[in-house]
C-alpha cells in the first residue's frame, strides 16, 4: 500500500512579471555584498542612485511606474560617502533609515505624496560606529529600535529618538547578515569567520555559536520567526558550490537540513513570507529567484518553482502582505532591480474563488502596523511577539480605500531627543581623557620636585663657595 505524499497548496504559485516597471533608471555602482540593494514598503520602494562625491536614495511609487527623467528623480541626499543599506520603519510607512560608509545612520520623514523634490534635512543623525555602517534592521515589535552592523566589527542597538543603548563587541571579523528572532529577545548574525551566531543584543553575550558554511565567500541569514528557524545560504568547503541550510534555533548543535543548490557564484539573498512560510532566494548577477516552503516533515523544505529571465538581478526586495492583492491571490510581489530598469514580479496562487471567498489559509494573521512595545519598554526588560491585524478586512476592502486595520501609517510620534543618550563609549572616552591629564599630572608634579631638588643643589652650591 503505497504511502500517500504530501503536496504544497502552493505549488502551482506563477510569477508573471507586471507589464510595466520603471526604465532608465541608475543603481549606484559601489558593492556590497551584505546589502540587498533596494527596499520596499507598502507605498514606495527604494534604491541607490548613481551619484559622486556623497550618497543618493531615490523613492519609486509602486503606482507610478516609467521611464526616468534624465536628470534622475528627487533624491534623499546628506550623507558625505556611498548610502549602503536602507530598511523602511515596519510601523510608520513614511520614515526611512539609511546607513553609509561615512559611519553614520540617518532617519527621514518622506513627504506625503512622496518627493517632489531633493530632501536634505534628515530626522535625525547617529554616530557612534568607526567604520562604515553596512547592515540596518529594525525590531520587529518594539517602537523605533534599530540594530546596525559595521565594518568594525561591531553591532549597535539603537533607540532611534534618543541615541545609542548598546554596543556588542563579540565578532572578531566583519559581519555579513543580522536578524532578530520573533520578539526581538534575540539576534543571529553570520561572519566571516564562517560563524553563525545567537547574540542576546540586551545582555551582549553570545548564547550560541556554530560553524556554519565552510566557504570563505558571503554566507547570509534570515529569521523564519514564527517556526523559530533559522535559514542560511553560503558557499561550500572550495566556494564552488551554493548552499542552503536550516537550523533549529532551540538546538544548534547541527543544521536540521543542508542542501546544494548550484554552481553559480552570486552572492545570494534570502528572502522569507511569515504568513505563507515560503522562502525566496535569488542572487546577485542571477537571472533565476527560486521559491521554496519550509514545512513540519522529514525533510523540512521542499522546491516550488523558480522565477526566470535573462537579465541578472543587481538586488531584491518584496512588499509586505497588506500591499498585495488578495482578491486575486497575490502571495507575494517582489521588485527586481537590474542594471538599467526594475520590475514588479507578482507570485499568484490560481484559485477561481479568490474574487468572491476569502482564502483564510492563504492569508492568515498578518504582522501588525502597530508596535507592541516603546523603545523604553524593550530596553527595560520587557519582551513581546509582534501584534497582528486579521486581512480579510483588506479582502473586503479591495479597490476602496484602506480600511483602517490596514491603511499605511504615518505617526506623529517620533521626536528626536535633543540631549543624546551616554554611552559606554563616551565614558570610556572620559575616562581615558581623565587618565590623561592625571599622567600629565603626576609628569609635571615630578617636574616640579626635580626642579625644587635642583635648586637645593644649586642653593647648596652657592652656600658652599661663599665659605
Amino acid at each position: 500500500m503505497s504511502r500517500l505524499v504530501k503536496t504544497s497548496k502552493y505549488r502551482h504559485t506563477q510569477p508573471t512579471p507586471l507589464k510595466t516597471g520603471w526604465t532608465k533608471i541608475k543603481p549606484a555602482q559601489h558593492l556590497c555584498d551584505t546589502s540587498n540593494f533596494m527596499s520596499a514598503n507598502d507605498l514606495y520602494w527604494a534604491m541607490a542612485w548613481a551619484s559622486t562625491g556623497g550618497g543618493k536614495l531615490a523613492l519609486f511609487s509602486h503606482d507610478k511606474p516609467g521611464q526616468q527623467e534624465a536628470s534622475g528623480p528627487p533624491c534623499i541626499v546628506g550623507h558625505t560617502g556611498p548610502i549602503i543599506d536602507f530598511q523602511f520603519h515596519p510601523f510608520d510607512s513614511s520614515f526611512i533609515a539609511t546607513a553609509s560608509e561615512d559611519t553614520t545612520i540617518k532617519l527621514w520623514q518622506i513627504p506625503e505624496g512622496g518627493l517632489e523634490k531633493d530632501m536634505t534635512e534628515p530626522a535625525v543623525t547617529h554616530s557612534g560606529h568607526a567604520k562604515k555602517v553596512g547592515i540596518l534592521s529594525w525590531h520587529p515589535s518594539a517602537c523605533h529600535v534599530l540594530a546596525s552592523a559595521s565594518a568594525d566589527n561591531t553591532i549597535k542597538i539603537w533607540d532611534m529618538e534618543k541615541g545609542e543603548r548598546q554596543n556588542i563587541a563579540v565578532h572578531s571579523e566583519n559581519i555579513l547578515s543580522c536578524n532578530w528572532n520573533l520578539d526581538g529577545s534575540l539576534l543571529n548574525t553570520t561572519s566571516k569567520d564562517k560563524k553563525l551566531r545567537l547574540i542576546d543584543p540586551r545582555s551582549n553575550q553570545v548564547v550560541t555559536e556554530v560553524g556554519a558554511h565552510l566557504g570563505t565567500k558571503t554566507q547570509r541569514s534570515i529569521w523564519a520567526k514564527r517556526r523559530n528557524q533559522i535559514v542560511t545560504v553560503g558557499f561550500s568547503a572550495n566556494s564552488r558550490e551554493r548552499e542552503l541550510m536550516i537550523w533549529d534555533a532551540s538546538k544548534m548543535d547541527a543544521p536540521l537540513y543542508k542542501k546544494e543548490i548550484d554552481n553559480a557564484s552570486g552572492v545570494m539573498m534570502p528572502f522569507f513570507d511569515e504568513d505563507t512560510n515560503l522562502l525566496f532566494v535569488g542572487g546577485k548577477g542571477d537571472g533565476t529567484v527560486r521559491y521554496y516552503e519550509l514545512w513540519d516533515e522529514a525533510v523540512p523544505i521542499t522546491e516550488l518553482d523558480a522565477y526566470s529571465s535573462s537579465q541578472g538581478a543587481k538586488g531584491l526586495g518584496f512588499l509586505p502582505k497588506t500591499a498585495l492583492k488578495v482578491k486575486e491571490c497575490e502571495v507575494a510581489r517582489m521588485i527586481k532591480l537590474e542594471p538599467t530598469q526594475a520590475q514588479a514580479i507578482s507570485f499568484k496562487l490560481p484559485r477561481k474563488t479568490a474574487a468572491s471567498e476569502f482564502q483564510a489559509d492563504v492569508y492568515p494573521a498578518t504582522f501588525a502596523r502597530e508596535p507592541a512595545l516603546t523603545a523604553n519598554e524593550y530596553f527595560g526588560g520587557k519582551t513581546e511577539p509582534p501584534k497582528t491585524v486579521d486581512m480579510q478586512p483588506l479582502w473586503e476592502n479591495a479597490g476602496s480605500p484602506a480600511s483602517s486595520a490596514t491603511a499605511s501609517t504615518r505617526s506623529a510620534g517620533f521626536k528626536a531627543s535633543a540631549d543624546k543618550l551616554v554611552t559606554d563609549k563616551d565614558i570610556a572616552t572620559a575616562e581615558e581623557k581623565v587618565k590623561k591629564i592625571e599622567a600629565d599630572l603626576e609628569a609635571a608634579q615630578k617636574a616640579v620636585e626635580e626642579l625644587k631638588a635642583k635648586q637645593q643643589e644649586q642653593n647648596a652650591v652657592d652656600k658652599k663657595e661663599d665659605a
